[in-house]
């Protein structure tokens, strides 16, 4: 009888700490990891270095290139372009070299917003990153929709075409950017949780039930 009651406490033990090991994985993690994999596609973990290496190249030259714009189109030629008769924002009275800031950080809050929103599910903060592009464009749009009459046409269309171009490229530059970062924790949380989140061959065949299907532990 003594031997039988050492067996069931040594049984005991082992038998509890077996489960913590089978719900190491969070459940939201997974769905995440899937939800990313899904929509980028990479092939194998190899070909997410590569992605990462090459979003990553893309919005440092995007970002580059954006600010190279900013300070030829706007800051340094602010004076030929006559930005000073553009009149001051209704939202905030910001000038318009206080607008062509304002912009691009509202088009990079914008996108965080809304990736983060898509990949954990949260409609409140899609919510938000609809706003802050609501409120980008409301910016951009201002000089024509609102000084047509009191600026030169010309200038007008020009101050509105010169954040148009800011805010597309700052934009691409900020996807690319989160892009790379996701990946970067996807592949951080493999190596970590030592798992695979690839489709396999099957699972390729059925890619149109891809929704449907549950996370890849």
């Amino acid at each position: 009888m003594m031997v039988l009651g050492e067996d069931e406490l040594q049984e005991g033990p082992q038998g509890q700490t077996s489960q913590p090991s089978e719900q190491s994985h969070h459940p939201e993690t997974l769905f995440i990891l899937e939800s990313i994999v899904q929509r980028l596609k990479p092939r194998d973990a190899h070909h997410v270095r590569d992605m990462i290496t090459e979003r990553g190249r893309i919005s440092g030259a995007l970002f580059i290139s954006s600010l190279l714009f900013w300070w030829i189109a706007i800051s340094k030629g602010s004076e030929r372009m006559n930005d000073s008769e553009i009149p001051d924002s209704l939202l905030g009275s910001f000038d318009f070299q206080s607008v062509s800031l304002i912009v691009p950080l509202l088009v990079v809050a914008a996108t965080l917003f809304t990736v983060v929103g898509r990949e954990k599910g949260n409609a409140t903060l899609s919510q938000v990153g609809g706003g802050l592009a609501v409120l980008s464009l409301f910016y951009i749009v201002e000089p024509v929709l609102f000084n047509y009459n009191e600026v030169d046409s010309g200038n007008a269309l020009f101050a509105s075409g010169r954040l148009i171009i800011l805010a597309v490229m700052v934009g691409f530059a900020s996807r690319f950017m989160f892009d790379a970062m996701l990946l970067q924790w996807v592949r951080a949380s493999m190596l970590n949780m030592g798992i695979e989140v690839f489709p396999t061959t099957s699972d390729q065949s059925f890619e149109g039930q891809a929704d449907e299907a549950p996370p890849y532990a």
